[in-house]
């Protein structure tokens, strides 16, 4: 099972659902260690969080925090995970969370919304594709660095803003490193308006983006484990409505994985739990 996972999240579509696992009815903590332990398998587990607040599995619910201000400006210091929403597109991976570069995410579903809260994933490679055949200007700005904001998950001592190209080759392939919105709110700690050749590539890259096509949907059941390529796909996720009980309100756990390469890894290895789904489709992203 972990072979087979490993093929389609790191070789082939760059995502995949493993479904049946028991998180849905154990306590959360219970479902944090199980999410950890489960996914140990595809690699070894990055910290996420500061001093005591760090876990390697990270609870995506609501706490009250909205990722707008009053004035429905965005929340650089918020952690998005942490609001009910709408959020945008992005990798974790284009902002170095707490220090980390991941490989791969894992979001195992604890427990869902009464509606809504669904995840959207984008193909970064088909990004890039439709970039280069018909906008080859904007790639080769994308190609070059952009400054991040990342205050909201800056390691002690680092610097709140990193620079990294949108678009680049890496270990013979393409990778992303995408947050329009972070990059958007980086010039306010930068003190450098960002130059108009590199703000037309960026808002051309958006409206790639918002391409209906591109985009796949997936509403998680309780127990679905979703995994995704960090390197290449970009996740979001649609508002959603929640539970009055606090007890039952959406929860998802969220595991960063650094991977290593399968040639290092046991074929012998089993996934301790649930089955992995795929599907053929003419998306290059739609595979569960």
């Amino acid at each position: 099972m972990a072979g087979r996972l490993r093929t389609k999240a790191l070789d082939g579509p760059g995502f995949a659902v493993v479904t049946g696992t028991p998180a849905g009815t154990m306590s959360t903590q219970a479902a944090q260690e199980f999410a950890t332990s489960m996914l140990r398998h595809l690699g070894e587990p990055l910290p996420q969080g500061r001093g005591p607040d760090t876990a390697l599995g990270w609870l995506v619910r609501d706490e009250g925090v909205s990722a707008y201000t009053d004035d429905r400006r965005f929340h650089e210091d918020a952690y998005t995970s942490k609001s009910r929403g709408y959020l945008h597109l992005h990798n974790d991976r284009a902002v170095q969370p707490f220090g980390q570069q991941p490989d791969c995410v894992a979001l195992l579903m604890h427990r869902k919304a009464v509606q809504g809260g669904a995840s959207v994933l984008v193909d970064g490679w088909a990004v890039h594709r439709v970039l280069r055949e018909s906008y080859p200007h904007a790639l080769g700005l994308l190609n070059t660095p952009y400054p991040v904001d990342r205050r909201h998950v800056t390691p002690q001592g680092e610097s709140p803003v990193v620079r990294a190209p949108v678009f680049e080759q890496a270990d013979g392939r393409v990778q992303v490193r995408c947050n329009l919105k972070r990059i958007e709110t980086a010039a306010e700690l930068t003190g450098e308006p960002m130059p108009p050749d590199q703000r037309a590539a960026v808002e051309t890259l958006r409206q790639v983006l918002a391409r209906p096509e591109l985009k796949v949907t997936i509403p998680l059941e309780e127990g679905d484990c979703l995994v995704i390529d960090d390197r290449r796909v970009l996740h979001g996720r649609t508002s959603y409505e929640d539970h009055a009980d606090a007890d039952r309100r959406r929860c998802l756990i969220r595991v960063m994985l650094r991977c290593v390469p399968c040639n290092r890894r046991s074929s012998r290895r089993r996934f301790p739990f649930g089955s992995s789904q795929s599907s053929t489709a003419s998306n290059p992203c739609r595979h569960l």
